[in-house]
């Protein structure tokens, strides 16, 4: 190899490269890029140099047309660098003007995408072809589709130090300028973009407007990316560059792409349209035509079941946000992950884009099929950045927590559909900042959560259990975070000694009534023969509370007639109220059963049996079968908003219900509910079974329980 050939070459030294020449020097030696002194002359004024070295027909047969490893030729660099003189200069000498570099990309594709227009005219003499797909199917149209001009006969200039090529799946994927080479000398590549000209060129030699790429997107469809270059794009796109261009000649080229027939309901193989190549591009005029001109449909998803406003959010256009919502765009569609625009926008940190959507009434508290919320998504996010290095968007979801706890503090403690607070999905990932703001935001450091197993869990048996031990140490150490078990076991005792302290004041104020009631026990023996037998009438609602707590409570006592061989004096009818039920325990002591059958020592002593029957059978009965009536009611109603997914409220009435049996429903489970729900139904119905058979008067309340349906 010869380095001072290529040097003078390069600079176009005409003196230098004569005298390497006549001295032996190898023309056709190529260096490590497989590059001849021929390609380093493709960007020289003059064509000089380059008669020098094709004045052997030799060497001319030998370097030009040879590709380098990249399959450029030099004519394929003098057309990327829009040198009009060594074009026209090596068509002329007899290049070939059909060779294809290693991605099949002809001359004609080059300059179409750099915008040369000068040298359509001369290629198209020399019989280049106008309509070759390259590697990717994309043919030249596409590329002309896609400049970035202001209008027709306006210069304008990309300087150009890198292009990077990037594709993701399932994003749209387009070539908005190919690679340059520019390791032969060229600092900056400066394109010449006369848009609306070269495609009207294209067009004139008549190709297929609606020609398709592999992805199956047309020209129309490049024209509406035009000019994107988000950094966070998946399409082919620019790295380093310096654009002083309008987007005004998307517009144009959209034009004038309908104005020839080219299809604008025409969707990819991912059902991507050009309304959502427009909306990741985030130009505005583009979108407004194509809604408002050409009744491209708002709504209209792709594979995925997005809409323009998911890629409009993604790409983090607040602007082009609003702008679908005003043209009627659903802030609430749902993707075929039961993803929303807000699960785009919390997850991808958009906050700007955010609270476009929630002033246009998204709903950020929607589930997706998965059973989580934005901010569940959005955590699972954060630990999933964290091992790609993406620190920066961490702080955007960061902001975007904090932004949603600050206008919802009420939700902080919000679970998905496997029980998990954020508190808790933050611990089990071990994202230990996660869990300071939240906690920050007002998380509960020690809430329990229910496992399908039935274990009650805090964040830090999650840690625990996923083994973030720095996480589960930060939550203890911190923040006095306990476990699930200890917890457990503290609550168990104070409900044990609210429990014992319970009976104990109940068994002390029955000693004290046993006490007063023994004093008049040797008055009634003496007034004995003084006594009648009497139906005694006693307090009802003490008796209520009685047969309830029997029923609720799941005790063996018996809820049958009571019988009781008891004296009253009618003189002290006082006295017998006071002793009702110290009478009936005595008889529960030493309740015996009687018949029509007793011995006739019994039957003898049939005048001191004295039957007890409570003439409040009637209130009792109408009690229960209101409370059952109130309880079959908001369990139905309890069904109806768990199977549409509502809010659960209990009403006042059946909480009190269920306070009276010591039934605490905060932090249960639904299920646990209505199970227990359904546990008070069934005594009722034993109760008032019982209640049906002592008391016939009550006998035609009976089957208005029968309507009751669930």
């Amino acid at each position: 190899m010869s380095t001072p050939l290529f040097e003078a070459c390069e600079k176009g030294d005409i003196n230098r490269v004569k005298s390497l020449i006549e001295g032996k020097c190898h023309i056709e030696n190529v260096n490590e890029q497989g590059r001849t002194v021929l390609h380093y002359c493709s960007d020289n004024k003059t064509i000089h140099c380059a008669r020098l070295l094709l004045n052997d027909e030799l060497i001319k047969e030998k370097i030009l047309d040879l590709q380098d490893k990249e399959g450029c030729s030099a004519l394929h660099l003098a057309c990327m660098n829009g040198n009009q003189v060594m074009v026209k200069y090596l068509c002329e000498q007899g290049a070939n003007v059909n060779l294809l570099d290693h991605e099949s990309r002809s001359v004609m594709h080059w300059i179409a995408a750099c915008g040369h227009l000068h040298l359509f005219d001369i290629l198209l003499k020399y019989k280049a072809p106008v309509h070759t797909p390259d590697i990717r199917g994309a043919f030249p149209i596409h590329f002309a589709s896609q400049l970035c001009g202001t209008s027709a006969g306006t210069n304008s200039t990309i300087h150009v130090d890198k292009v990077k090529l990037e594709a993701a799946h399932g994003r749209p994927k387009f070539i908005f300028i190919p690679r340059c080479t520019l390791e032969y000398g060229l600092q900056r590549c400066v394109v010449t973009l006369k848009s609306l000209a070269i495609l009207q060129k294209f067009i004139d030699c008549k190709v297929d407007i609606d020609g398709i790429d592999e992805q199956q997107r047309t020209p129309l469809m490049w024209a509406a990316s035009a000019g994107y270059k988000n950094k966070n794009s998946s399409l082919f796109r620019l790295e380093d560059i310096d654009v002083d261009i309008k987007n005004n000649s998307a517009v144009d080229e959209l034009r004038l792409l309908y104005k020839y027939g080219a299809d604008q309901l025409h969707v990819d193989k991912n059902s991507l349209s050009a309304l959502h190549c427009a909306a990741c591009g985030g130009h505005a005029d583009c979108i407004r035509m194509l809604i408002e001109y050409y009744r491209c449909p708002i709504e209209g998803v792709d594979i995925r079941g997005w809409t323009p406003l998911f890629y409009s959010i993604t790409n983090n256009h607040p602007s082009i946000c609003q702008l679908l919502l005003d043209l009627t765009a659903n802030p609430n569609h749902k993707d075929q992950r039961g993803r929303t625009p807000s699960h785009c926008a919390i997850t991808d940190g958009n906050l700007d884009c955010l609270q476009v959507l929630m002033k246009s009434s998204a709903n950020i508290w929607l589930k997706n099929k998965r059973g989580d919320y934005p901010i569940h998504e959005a955590i699972n996010t954060i630990s999933t950045n964290k091992s790609r290095n993406q620190i920066i968007q961490n702080e955007q979801i960061f902001a975007v927590i904090r932004y949603i706890f600050q206008l919802n503090p009420n939700k902080i403690n919000i679970q998905n559909d496997n029980h998990r607070t954020p508190l808790h999905l933050a611990a089990s990932l071990g994202e230990i900042e996660t869990c300071e703001i939240l906690i920050e935001c007002g998380a509960k450091i020690n809430s329990l959560i229910q496992t399908v197993a039935d274990d009650y869990m805090t964040p830090c048996d999650l840690a625990r259990l996923n083994h973030q031990e720095a996480c589960a140490n930060y939550l203890i150490y911190k923040h006095g975070g306990q476990y699930g078990a200890k917890l457990a076991n503290i609550f168990a005792r104070r409900i044990q000694k609210c429990y014992h302290q319970y009976k104990l004041r109940k068994t002390t104020s029955t000693i004290e009534r046993e006490k007063l009631n023994n004093k008049p026990k040797n008055m009634l023996h003496k007034q004995k023969q003084h006594s009648c037998p009497v139906i005694l009438t006693g307090n009802s609602n003490n008796n209520l509370l009685k047969q309830e707590k029997i029923g609720l409570d799941n005790t063996n006592e018996d809820n049958h007639l009571q019988f009781a061989s008891v004296y009253l004096s009618t003189d002290d009818p006082l006295q017998d109220e006071d002793n009702l039920q110290e009478r009936r325990h005595l008889f529960m002591k030493s309740k015996t059963a009687t018949s029509m059958q007793d011995s006739d020592d019994s039957r003898m002593n049939s005048t001191n049996k004295i039957i007890i029957q409570t003439s409040n059978s009637v209130a009792t009965y109408n009690k229960l079968y209101d409370r059952r009536k109130i309880i079959v009611e908001e369990l139905h109603k309890l069904r109806q908003a768990k199977m549409n997914n509502n809010y659960i409220v209990i009403n006042r009435s059946l909480y009190k219900i269920l306070i009276e049996n010591a039934f605490n429903p905060q932090n249960r489970g639904v299920e646990e509910i209505e199970k227990y729900l359904d546990t008070l139904i069934s005594t009722y119905d034993s109760e008032l079974e019982a209640i049906r058979k002592r008391t016939n008067s009550v006998s035609t309340r009976q089957s208005r329980r029968t309507s009751l349906m669930f």
